[in-house]
């Protein structure tokens, strides 16, 4: 094999891959490659050949017919017919060689959605030994590559034991965030705009997507006992380490944890879990603190903490909880 035939095979692969989704480290790696002129030459040229082969149609068959009746009108039938077979055979043998390449980079092996209501799911199993907690209200969906494991978290939280494998590496999509992990347990929650990123062993690699061609920059590495939080534009809000690994995903365990928050936030978080709201009668009543664990099961308890606590009154009309001054 002559080293321009390499050239042009290496540069397909990177297109297929690019197609498929890059990562970080992959994005470099290609941008490094094509510093080259003679790859750049390669790979401009066959990204042009393989869009104009993938919307080979009908119509482009029928302009291959008329060239030729209108250039050989005289030309004997047998050449004619045998330029005509010539160019069809050659458009399907490049689309089916299209076919296998986009079958092997682009068509996931595993696809699936888990969506939760108001019951958690806990130990989900994924055809490569991961496993995957969800919170209520949680939506996921996993796919599966030949070159890679992806997770679109569109809302809630989830916890992940992912196993390792060099060869694919595992990516939590969430909002214009993106996760890459090789073999890790963690949490992430992606509630109000706001994603929260905790480390329970290993180390994940943050980065933000910034642009809508999927351009990403590596914000920050995260290992055991990290916590992040930040907005979707990749706005760090929390950065904190050594935080208490056994308090990381509690709901897994029924339990909520506040730490001087205030009851719009905390029955905000509860809502989740009781589907019952809160409304206050003032915004100085919203901005009440409160810390302390509760059971996600008992929203009465907490109810009955805050009542003790400050002097105001609660009314219950169905759904609708009010706070009021006493």
């Amino acid at each position: 094999m002559n080293l321009k035939t390499q050239i042009n095979e290496k540069a397909n692969q990177w297109l297929m891959k690019e197609k498929e989704g890059l990562t970080l480290e992959e994005e470099n790696q290609l941008n490094l490659w094509l510093e080259n002129i003679h790859h750049r030459t390669a790979y401009d040229e066959n990204k042009k050949l393989i869009n104009e082969c993938i919307n080979l149609d009908n119509d482009f068959l029928k302009e291959l017919e008329d060239e030729i009746t209108k250039e050989e009108k005289e030309a004997n039938l047998f050449y004619k017919s045998r330029y005509l077979i010539a160019s069809i055979v050659i458009a399907c043998l490049v689309v089916f060689s299209l076919f296998k390449v986009n079958n092997y980079y682009f068509k996931a092996n595993f696809s699936q959605d888990y969506i939760t209501a108001n019951t958690k799911e806990l130990n989900i199993k994924l055809p490569d030994n991961s496993t995957i907690d969800l919170d209520v209200k949680t939506q996921i969906e996993v796919k599966y590559y030949n070159t890679k494991r992806t997770v679109t978290l569109n809302s809630g939280k989830a916890m992940f034991s992912i196993a390792k494998d060099k060869e694919k590496p595992f990516l939590i999509k969430t909002g214009n965030i993106v996760i890459e992990v090789l073999g890790t347990k963690f949490e992430v929650v992606h509630l109000n705009n706001i994603i929260k990123i905790n480390v329970l062993e290993g180390l994940v690699k943050v980065s933000h997507i910034y642009n809508s061609y999927g351009k990403m920059e590596t914000l920050i590495q995260l290992k055991k006992a990290d916590t992040l939080s930040l907005d979707e534009n990749g706005k760090f809000l929390n950065h904190e380490e050594l935080i208490n690994i056994n308090e990381i995903a509690n709901w897994k365990n029924d339990i909520i944890k506040f730490d001087k928050t205030t009851l719009k936030e905390a029955s905000s978080l509860f809502e989740r879990y009781s589907n019952k709201k809160m409304k206050f009668e003032t915004y100085e009543l919203s901005q009440l603190k409160i810390s302390g664990k509760f059971s996600t099961l008992k929203y009465d308890t907490f109810l009955e903490a805050i009542e003790l606590i400050y002097p105001i009154k609660i009314q219950k009309d169905n759904d609708v909880i009010k706070i009021t001054q006493k």
